[in-house]
């Protein structure tokens, strides 16, 4: 009451704002709900589409990596390989880095799967058995059995429980499954033996291969042929279709082109390297058709690789964030998918996961000093560039779609929070406009403008400032209650957040700035709004005033 005294302005607003004295009183109540109903559905709105976000990223990132590391050369994807590359004992600097907290290989492709009730197409992963950084968030997900594969060398795996259900498979039931990547190599195989010998076929490659040392220059080193004879041939092998060509038919063409390519220029070919070429042609047309095509449908029996494998576990992923369908032992996969041949270990890629997915800070640039640079040596060697994929490249679309919902939501509600704001604006205009008298009475007394102005000022604060912190009380309890709130309007079909989609519960985030931005967004527009008429009033001609009706 002391500060009330001594602030003239401050008491005035205090009376006009009571709500046992005038009928005006009402309007101000009125306002004060409009402005806590605003920040309330401001608050609400944008901690669901907050909890919604984490939740979605939450879900992607028990299954996907941080980053993938892989190697490209121009726009294809290489694997890696310890013959070109020590990517074991990469993955090992990489895990001592700060803030990573596991890294394992990538390695993943399509399957078809068979089970009791029939069969289907299956996506696998590989998994290392003792990496605990890549099993932990699994384990979470995990409904029955266990994700122990031992040493990894046993034909075991862990499959999804839509695929379980979907094949009429439990836990200790067998799993058979045939990789893709080989149906799709023996489909080449039988596209390839439906054709001729193509060396055979081409009779003006066959002429050139027998006669390109016809009419050669002699020098002592030996015989120079024509560029255009070498040039020739080399069009006939450009020409000839990769894919119907036999294995036997491209080491023959490889000979060719190789010696082709060390002798172009007018280099001559040496006595032996003569024989050599005779010799290939003449291996080249003894080739017989039959033999080949059964050397192809052999090979068919080591490329088709399909296994029985022992279901140990049965996890369950993420609604609508369907995780790979089964779950393979590293070594298992690798043999599976040929990645284990020559005694050479292969690769996809490289997963790297690290402490906080969306605050990485300087983890992706220690990691590009560590990659290695990549030579593949041969007849023309050439260097694999390192490709470094975040998360949020890989489910960029996903992330942005997240993103602008929540800031479009926002943007709307702001929008409505500011018309808001205007009705209050036009409600002070007509609270000053009843009050002129009054307000004439006191600059005839000796209130200057700026008391005057002060006295609408403060019941702008005082609203704004009641309706945030009611707005914020009330977007505690609504928050608290959502799952009972959301329930209810459901049952009368008025779902505001239907979460079937997501396959999760309503969630919400609760963070004090969001909470604190809002309320202040709020108490700032409308003490503007309450501003702008006292502005007006406050420059009123008193004895106009007390003549007017």
């Amino acid at each position: 009451m002391k500060i009330l005294r001594r602030n003239l302005s401050l008491m005035l607003a205090v009376r006009y704002l009571n709500p046992l004295r005038t009928m005006f009183s009402v309007i101000t109540l009125i306002c004060l709900a409009g402005v806590s109903l605003g920040v309330m559905v401001l608050i609400v709105v944008l901690s669901v589409m907050s909890g919604l976000q984490k939740e979605m990223e939450h879900r992607v990132l028990a299954l996907a990596p941080h980053y993938v590391l892989y190697v490209a050369d121009d726009m294809q994807r290489l694997r890696l390989s310890d013959e070109h590359l020590d990517w074991v004992g990469l993955m090992e600097k990489i895990r001592q880095l700060p803030g990573v907290n596991s890294v394992y290989p990538q390695l993943e492709n399509e399957a078809f799967a068979q089970g009791a009730r029939g069969q289907m197409t299956v996506r696998f992963n590989a998994i290392e058995p003792h990496n605990e950084g890549q099993t932990a968030p699994l384990r979470e997900m995990l409904r029955s059995g266990t994700f122990d594969f031992g040493e990894g060398l046993d034909q075991e795996c862990v499959i999804s429980a839509v695929t379980a259900q979907s094949l009429g498979l439990f836990v200790g039931d067998t799993l058979h499954l045939t990789p893709v990547g080989s149906l799709e190599e023996v489909a080449k195989i039988y596209t390839m033996i439906q054709n001729p010998l193509q060396t055979h076929e081409n009779k003006a490659f066959v002429e050139a291969v027998s006669t390109v040392f016809d009419g050669a220059a002699e020098e002592p080193r030996g015989v120079v042929v024509a560029g255009d004879k070498l040039q020739g041939i080399m069009e006939h092998l450009c020409a000839f279709d990769e894919a119907k060509l036999r294995e036997s038919e491209k080491e023959f063409c490889n000979i060719f082109f190789d010696a082709i390519q060390l002798h172009a220029g007018g280099v001559p070919f040496t006595r032996e390297e003569q024989e050599h070429w005779r010799k290939a042609v003449q291996e080249m047309m003894a080739l017989d058709r039959d033999k080949e095509d059964g050397k192809a449908v052999k090979s068919i029996n080591e490329m088709v690789m399909p296994m029985d494998l022992r279901i140990i576990g049965i996890y369950q992923p993420p609604e609508n964030m369907p995780g790979p369908n089964v779950y393979l032992p590293l070594q298992i996969a690798q043999d599976a998918m040929g990645y284990s041949t020559d005694g050479y270990s292969q690769a996809q890629g490289i997963c790297v996961r690290v402490e906080n997915p969306n605050m990485p800070g300087n983890v992706e640039a220690e990691i590009a000093t560590l990659l290695p640079e990549v030579r593949v040596e041969g007849e023309v060697p050439y260097t694999m560039r390192w490709m470094i994929a975040p998360w949020t490249r890989t489910f960029e679309q996903w992330h942005k779609l997240i993103a602008n919902e929540r800031v479009m939501m926002s943007f709307v509600l702001s929008i409505i929070s500011l018309i808001a704001s205007f009705c209050i604006m036009a409600v002070m205009f007509t609270m000053s406009m009843q009050r002129r008298r009054e307000i004439a009475v006191l600059q005839a007394l000796g209130a200057t403008p700026r008391k005057i102005m002060g006295i609408f000022a403060w019941q702008g604060v005082i609203i704004g400032f009641v309706g945030a912190v009611g707005g914020v009380l009330l977007a505690l309890l609504v928050l608290y209650y959502r799952l009972e709130i959301q329930a209810a309007l459901a049952s009368i079909g008025m779902d505001p957040f239907p979460m079937d989609a997501h396959g999760l519960t309503l969630p919400a985030e609760y963070d004090p700035a969001t909470f604190a931005a809002q309320a202040i967004k709020a108490f700032i527009m409308v003490t503007i709004a309450a501003i702008v008429p006292a502005f007006v009033v406050s420059r009123q001609d008193p004895a106009r005033a007390l003549r007017s009706n």
